[in-house]
């Protein structure tokens, strides 16, 4: 089962004094083969500060869920002001991260 969750959230950094804004990937619940949850789809991560903005695509656990990893990421960081591509992300969210430059 999918479940999708609308709307934006906004988080302040008080030592940066930068908001961000994102939006939310699906979350998938399992039952069968084996019970289990995680972040499926697309979010953005917008800073207006800086004008900094990331998208991410949660990858789903292939296979049924019996093998592969959980917590797939890839994105890209842009400097939307200059429309350049500052970073590409490919790893885990809950284990590591690779940042490559293009």
């Amino acid at each position: 089962m999918e479940v999708a969750i609308h709307g934006k959230r906004n988080l302040w950094l008080d030592s940066h004094k930068e908001s961000y804004e994102m939006t939310s990937p699906k979350l998938c619940i399992r039952l069968f083969p084996m019970p289990g949850n995680e972040w499926v789809g697309n979010t953005i991560v917008k800073c207006n500060t800086s004008g900094y903005e990331a998208t991410l695509t949660f990858k789903p656990k292939p296979f049924m869920g019996l093998r592969g990893d959980l917590g797939h990421l890839t994105g890209q960081i842009w400097d939307r002001a200059r429309n350049q591509l500052l970073y590409e992300l490919n790893g885990q969210w809950n284990k590591y991260v690779v940042n490559e430059f293009p």
